[in-house]
Formats: C-alpha cells, structure tokens, sequence
C-alpha cells in the first residue's frame, strides 16, 4: 500500500515538467506495450492463419497432384479404351463385310431353297394327282379282280358241271358199251340158230321136222 508520502511525491512529480514527460512516456509505453500486444496476438493469428492456410493449400496441392496422377492414368485408359476401341471398330467393319458376305449367301440360298420348295409343292400336286388316279386304278382292278374271281367260281363251277355231265356220259357209254356187246352176243347166237336151222331145212327127212323155233327179238 503507497504512503501518503508517495501520493504526495507522485502528485508533485505530475506536477513538475519532467513529471508530466514520465508519464507521458510511461503512457506511450503503455500504448506502445498494448499495441505491441496486439499486433503480436494479431500476427500469431496470422501466423497461425496463414499455417492454416499453407496446410489446406499443401493439401490442395497434394489432392491436385493426387487428382493429376488419377486424370493421367484415365487419360491413359482413355487412349488405351480408344485404341481398343478403334481395333473393335476395324475388327467390327471386318465383321459387317464377313456378315455382309454371309447375308448374301443366306439370301442366294433361300432363294434357291424357295425355288426347290416350288418344285416340290408342284412335284407333290402331280403326285397327288397320279395317287388319286392310281387309287382310282387300284379301285377299279379290285372291281375287275372281284368280277374275275366271280367269273373263275363261275367258271369252276361250269366245270365241276362239265365233269360230272361228262363223268355221266362216260357212264351212259360204259352201260350202253355193254348193251351192245350184249346185243352182238344175243345177234351171234341168233345167227348161229338160224344158220343150223337152215342146214336142218335142206337135209331130207321123210317124217316133218318141227319148225325151228323163231329166234327172240333183241331187247335194246
């Protein structure tokens, strides 16, 4: 705690000339001091601002070169992707032609498969036509086999008629044969009689012969 003898100095100092250059002194000091103060926190401010400030562009900077390294490698997968691009465009137009050429080949050829489907659509009506004609044909020589089988049974049974008239015959000729021979025997005999009754007519005999007996008619 300053004495009263201090308060007193100080009072008389602020008074005297060089009292009053102290204190100014003191107080541009003071003001220098504060100014100091200030511009000292304001340039570590600065300081620590413009540290920021390199940081984030060092970053920049190091995202910039990150991002040129990644834009180089796109450039070269770009030029690679071209390159690989430009080969499928050439192997492609290769392909086009060879499909091209294929296509024309395909259109030849369905062209000429449409002309032999017409040849065979017109072969297959003609042989339609010729397999209703020979179903017709086969119809009418199952009609003439049908009338021939008819005709044969016909004919067989003319002939099983045939033999029996002529197996009859035959047996009429077998009986008549005998008839005959029959007749010739009776005939023979006949004549055998009538000849010894004519020798017996033509001797003499003084007493009168009987007759000869007349020979029977021949039965037929």
């Amino acid at each position: 705690m300053a004495s009263s003898g201090d308060n007193v100095k100080s009072g008389s100092d602020s008074h005297s000339p060089m009292g009053a250059i102290k204190w100014g002194a003191i107080a541009v000091l003071a003001v220098l001091a504060i100014y100091g103060l200030q511009g000292k926190t304001s340039a570590e401010g600065q300081l620590s601002t413009l540290k920021s400030e390199a940081d984030a562009l060092r970053k920049q900077v190091d995202n910039a070169l990150g991002q040129r390294k990644t834009a180089q490698e796109e450039i070269a997968r770009l030029k690679t992707a071209e390159a690989d691009a430009l080969r499928q465009v050439e192997e492609g137009k290769a392909d086009v032609s060879t499909a091209m050429a294929k296509v024309t080949e395909l259109e030849a050829k369905t062209q000429g498969l449409d002309k032999e489907i017409q040849d065979l659509k017109s072969k297959l009506a003609a042989t339609e036509d010729q397999q209703a004609k020979s179903g017709r044909a086969l119809d009418d020589a199952n009609t003439a086999k049908a009338e021939q089988e008819k005709a044969r049974a016909d004919a067989e049974n003319a002939k099983a008629t045939a033999e029996k008239a002529k197996a009859d015959a035959e047996a009429a000729v077998v009986l008549l044969q005998k008839q005959i021979e029959t007749l010739n025997a009776e005939l023979q005999t006949a004549r055998k009689d009538a000849e010894a009754a004519k020798a017996a007519a033509a001797q003499p005999s003084d007493s009168k012969s009987p007759a000869p007996a007349t020979p029977a008619s021949p039965q037929p």
